[in-house]
């Protein structure tokens, strides 16, 4: 067995076509984990071992719960590379397509979770190219997690080149893989885990593969399942789903809110509080003091999102969207209506399927798609402020995606869910909500998404102009400007900023046009 220092190797998980996994100890937490090890006898072979060290860096820019994430990475006293993950106590889908006893709520739930999974790695650029049974794990208490990325390559996103070409090779598993995938590599993309995914659910759902002629038992849901599936398997690409977001909108339709599970709450239901013609079909974020789920309005033939938050965590959030309720801005999430009772504060807004911008800190940007999204934030934070609301908690995961590059902000009022260090970055130390301060929350953010690392305090830091050498100097200048410590030094307005940044791209804006990538740089 292998020696890895750091780690005591315990058993053997797994071994598959290029590696091994073991269940360890990581000795300075005392925690399990499970370390996969390059084979042996494939160490010499170059594009095996670029796709194994690919492996450990694609999983390593993914932070989504139905993903397993590298916690480690390295090399063996054995001179082999291997990557750590944590441990968690599961069996895989293949075993669960062996059991009777999964009801067809328990399998939505579980293909629900995989199509959350898929969404978000291929928001970031990322294709799986081995969706199979194999590679999703259960839980016991039903949590889904995909693995093993080992294949996986960026497709053609901003027009970033795939990490690992050859015309000649074919990767994936034949009896989950698409048509495109199998005559040729380098025409797979998201689409092609589109239509391994509809495999998958094929089996789960009917018990087989969709090319097997045997006369399946009608189950609950069956057919509603049927027409989206064999869109999933289409031979052609194009007629396929567009993505897994809309795939899992469809499961959610038919599953009617039935996957889900009571006393979420304690005692509360999702339900709860809610119009009873408002059904909710999904639990989108849960925490210690509130909860957001996903509903449909049957009136108007819509999806919702519905937020529950604890009467004593509200923040200002009361004030602030009863104020926007009469805001209609186009980079605003809109708010549909409010609700109060002795225990919570709701909040019905419009929903977003296209994620939030901290699911896609990952990608790279043009310069343009940048200034754009700029302009878009502080255009939003300009018309709140004008309103007299101050967002007070502006960071990443309320910045949504509509479509594209079309962004919205939401969360006006509501209070940060802890104040640790991490919590801190978006705000400066012994400051309070006010305009300024959102000013400074979405400087931070734009100097992220240009560095890759959040800013020191300080306008002249050496490591802050450093961060941005790839930018050019004026725009350099605005973004440090917009970072600044010293509130007299920063701008005044969100419509200030906003117009600034407008000024730069009307002027460069032949130069923007161009493939100039905002690159994460290795700093920090």
């Amino acid at each position: 067995m292998e020696t890895i220092t750091g780690y005591h190797l315990k058993t053997t998980l797994g071994i598959g076509g290029m590696a091994s996994v073991y269940l360890a100890t990581q000795e300075s937490l005392d925690r399990q984990v499970a370390i996969k090890v390059l084979d042996a006898a494939l160490i010499d072979d170059a594009l095996i071992k670029a796709q194994f060290a690919q492996e450990s860096k694609l999983i390593a820019s993914l932070n989504h719960p139905n993903i397993v994430q590298v916690i480690d990475q390295g090399v063996s006293d054995q001179g082999h590379p291997y990557f750590v993950m944590p441990y968690v106590k599961s069996i895989s889908l293949t075993a669960i397509l062996k059991r009777s006893d999964i009801n067809m709520t328990r399998k939505l739930d579980i293909a629900i979770q995989i199509c959350k999974a898929l969404a978000y790695a291929h928001r970031n650029g990322i294709v799986h190219r081995d969706i199979k049974p194999g590679n999703i794990l259960v839980d016991y208490d039903g949590h889904v997690r995909l693995v093993d990325f080992g294949i996986a390559g960026y497709f053609a996103k901003n027009e970033r080149p795939n990490l690992i070409k050859d015309d000649n090779l074919i990767m994936g598993t034949d009896a989950y893989m698409a048509p495109e995938q199998i005559e040729n590599s380098t025409k797979t993309s998201h689409l092609s885990d589109i239509y391994s995914l509809g495999i998958v659910m094929h089996q789960l759902f009917f018990g087989h593969f969709p090319m097997e002629t045997i006369q399946a038992k009608k189950g609950e849901f069956s057919e509603q399942l049927k027409p989206l599936i064999h869109s999933c398997i289409e031979p052609t690409p194009e007629k396929r789903p567009t993505d897994a977001d809309a795939i899992r909108q469809q499961l959610l339709l038919i599953a009617q809110g039935k996957h889900l599970r009571n006393n979420r709450w304690s005692n509360d239901s999702p339900q709860n509080d809610l119009p009873a013609n408002y059904q909710v079909l999904d639990v989108l974020k849960e925490n210690p003091f509130g909860a957001t789920y996903l509903a449909k309005d049957p009136k108007h033939q819509r999806f919702l999102v519905i937020k529950k938050q604890k009467i004593d965590h509200i923040g200002n959030a009361q004030a602030a969207n009863t104020k926007l309720i009469q805001v209609q801005h186009p980079h605003i999430a809109r708010i549909f209506g409010t609700g109060k009772n002795q225990r919570v504060f709701i909040t019905v807004s419009e929903y977003l399927s296209a994620g939030n911008l901290q699911d896609r800190l990952s990608q790279a940007l043009t310069l343009g798609q940048w200034i754009l999204m700029a302009q878009q934030i502080y255009s939003a934070l300009s018309c709140a402020h004008a309103h007299g609301v101050i967002h007070g908690n502006l960071r990443p995961s309320n910045i949504l995606f509509a479509e594209n590059n079309f962004i919205k902000v939401t969360d006006f009022g509501f209070p940060a869910h802890s104040y640790s260090e991490s919590d801190n970055w978006y705000r400066l130390k012994n400051t309070t909500e006010s305009k300024g301060a959102d000013i400074y929350a979405a400087g931070v953010i734009l100097f992220q998404l240009l560095s890759g690392i959040y800013p020191q305090e300080s306008f002249f830091n050496w490591r802050n102009h450093w961060a941005l050498r790839h930018v050019p100097r004026k725009l350099r200048g605005i973004v440090l400007s917009l970072t600044q410590q010293n509130p007299r030094k920063s701008y005044q307005t969100a419509e200030i900023a906003m117009q600034t940044l407008k000024h730069f791209y009307d002027k460069q804006s032949t130069r923007m046009a161009e493939k100039i990538y905002v690159t994460k740089r290795e700093i920090g």
